[in-house]
């Protein structure tokens, strides 16, 4: 049955929750385009229209998709403000630097003996902020030179897939979760400690960082003329906090965040990558029909539903792997049973977070499963 919408429109139509003419298909492929096209990891990381290029080969590959990944992947490696993936920031080890150039970007965290950030370090960002973390030990000059030449291109190619192919950018923007970059900051087994022994401090700095990361998620939203910003809260799921310490730590922020976010006119990608089944209640909290929770295969996307089904449209949650290791049939039998459980009244998009490695076929059956299997 041929589409009888826009990209563009079925999007929206799943994000007010309302029924389009089938459910959406969005998998978010990064290098697996780059390997459809014998690319380079660092060559599509560093090259927004490489970048793109391949994109746009996977999307025409599978007969059309429902949303467009733009190059904004050097735009956070290379970002000047505090952004949990930036070589200024972290020391995050480079494809055709630190690493091969087919290697995936990989943090090394320095998460007990030799932290970034100190136990004085709190009293130092209430000060004088996250800026004082900037170093150029890890990035350069010549890096701050690519980065003002690509965000001019990563509007470009944002307008190209609105405008000539009536389809919504994925992800052009970004705004960190003050929970997650204080964790990473500190190190994971740090920050944890420190929840418990100086949680009236953490507390107040995270409330300090926060209005600092709204400030610069918002301002490369506009540099950059972004519709969908991604935040994500990856290291407040229950793969690593109690609900209880979500409600207290991180769920208050998330909330400024999100609704900060949504006054701009902006939509957001709630990225929440692990386990979040124990908090989904929680997630009313964030503004209704703002964007899409984006749930891998730790959450149980169904449960998502029945208790998210009024308030937020779904993304996901088929598992990576299943496209490297599994069968047409575990795909279809997987994309069907998402379909039978989500896709009613609208707001669902289904996806996958692709390795490098997934195989065409796999891929392309959940494309084309999810456009027949999925008709309203």
């Amino acid at each position: 049955m041929a589409d009888t919408m826009t990209a563009i429109q079925r999007v929206d139509k799943h994000i007010n929750l309302e029924e389009p003419d089938r459910v959406g298909i969005a998998p978010m492929g990064e290098f697996y385009y780059a390997q459809m096209m014998d690319m380079t990891i660092e060559e599509i990381l560093m090259s927004p229209w490489r970048a793109d290029e391949a994109f746009e080969y996977g999307y025409k590959k599978h007969g059309g998709l429902d949303m467009a990944e733009v190059a904004f992947l050097l735009a956070m490696y290379l970002s000047p403000t505090p952004d949990i993936f930036s070589t200024f920031y972290f020391d995050w080890h480079l494809p055709g630097r630190e690493r091969d150039p087919n290697d995936i970007p990989n943090l090394n965290e320095r998460a007990r003996e030799n932290p970034l950030m100190t136990e004085e370090d709190y009293d130092l960002i209430l000060k004088h902020g996250l800026h004082r973390f900037f170093s150029f030990r890890r990035a350069g000059m010549a890096d701050m030179g690519l980065l003002g030449a690509a965000l001019p291109q990563t509007a470009e190619i944002a307008r190209k897939w609105w405008e000539q192919y009536e389809v919504p950018t994925m992800i052009d923007g970004a705004m960190n979760a003050p929970f997650t970059l204080l964790s990473q900051l500190r190190g994971s087994t740090n920050f944890m400690l420190d929840l418990r022994r100086y949680p009236d401090k953490v507390l107040e700095v995270l409330d300090v960082v926060c209005d600092g990361v709204i400030a610069a998620g918002l301002a490369l939203a506009e540099l950059v003329q972004a519709r969908t910003i991604i935040l994500g809260a990856v290291r407040g799921s229950a793969d690593f906090i109690s609900p209880k310490m979500f409600e207290k730590f991180c769920l208050p922020y998330l909330v400024r965040c999100a609704h900060a976010a949504s006054a701009a006119g902006l939509r957001v990608q709630y990225h929440f990558d692990t386990n979040w089944t124990p908090m989904l209640e929680y997630f009313k909290e964030l503004p209704p029909k703002s964007g899409y929770l984006h749930l891998d295969e730790r959450t149980d996307i169904i449960q998502a539903k029945k208790v998210l089904g009024d308030h937020l449209c779904l993304f996901g949650n088929l598992k990576p792997s299943l496209f490297a290791l599994g069968t047409v049939e575990e795909v279809e039998r997987e994309v069907k049973t998402i379909i039978d459980g989500c896709a009613a009244g609208g707001g669902l998009i289904v996806s996958a977070e692709l390795t490098a490695d997934s195989k065409f076929e796999l891929v392309d059956k959940m494309v084309q499963t999810t456009k027949t299997y999925g008709v309203y």
